[in-house]
Order: structure tokens, then C-alpha cells, then sequence
């Protein structure tokens, strides 16, 4: 596939009033959202509680982000989940489970040493059909 700039449309975060927003922001090309989304509050401040507590936030920003680019969770294509403990993928699989219809994304789920922000055990990038 060759974009052109022309094709990239960038969508902003739901509320950008908010300190930091939601750090959810999504790019849109060739028909696909790109997005990486991470557990941060509407209010700018990053959920650091469990792995389920973090999930569940990072499901809520990328139902919105996606939302905001005209696609939504049953349009996910493909995940790529960063954990930086991989027992914790229990817990992120019972609230992926619940969240995303079915039939599911294709889907990879990584250990990382750290993410971004102290106290962060998920993030995650997804690709949605628009």
C-alpha cells in the first residue's frame, strides 16, 4: 500500500481540554485506524492499579478513540498487547473476552521490561477497519 500524506487523516484526542487527554490519539489511512492507546484517565492521570483496573481503561479509551475515527470495537483487525509481567494476560484476556465481539482480532501479546509511565503494566496498539 503506498500513502500519501494526502491519505493520513490524524484524529485528535475526545477531550483535548483535558490535561492530557486521553493519550489516545488514532491516525487513519488506507481505510484502517491506527492507534495506541495507554490507561490514562480522562483526568491525565494514569490508572496504576491492577492489570484488570488498567485494561478495563485501556478498553474504554479505545472505544473511544475508534469511535472518534468512525470505526469501533467489532471493526479491530489486529492487537498488539505490551505486558510487563505476561502472567498478567489472565486478567487482560477476561476483560478482552467480555469487551471485543466476537469473531476476535488476530492478536500478540509481548512482555516488555517497562512502558512509558512508572507504574504502567499494559498498553496496547490496535488496527480497526473504518
Amino acid at each position: 500500500m503506498n500513502v500519501q500524506d494526502t491519505d493520513l487523516v490524524h484524529v485528535p484526542p475526545a477531550n483535548p481540554a483535558a490535561p492530557g487527554a486521553l493519550a489516545s490519539r488514532a491516525v487513519v489511512a488506507g481505510g484502517l485506524v491506527y492507534a495506541t492507546v495507554i490507561p490514562r484517565r480522562e483526568d491525565g492521570s494514569i490508572e496504576t492499579g491492577n492489570a484488570n483496573d488498567q485494561t478495563e481503561q485501556i478498553f474504554a479509551n479505545l472505544e473511544a478513540v475508534l469511535s472518534q475515527a468512525g470505526s469501533s470495537l467489532s471493526r479491530l483487525v489486529h492487537l498488539t498487547i505490551y505486558l510487563t509481567d505476561i502472567a498478567d494476560r489472565e486478567a487482560f484476556n477476561q476483560v478482552y473476552e467480555r469487551t471485543v465481539p466476537r469473531p476476535f482480532p488476530s492478536r500478540c501479546a509481548v512482555e516488555v521490561s517497562a512502558l512509558a509511565v512508572e507504574g504502567m503494566k499494559v498498553e496496547v496498539t490496535a488496527v480497526a477497519a473504518v
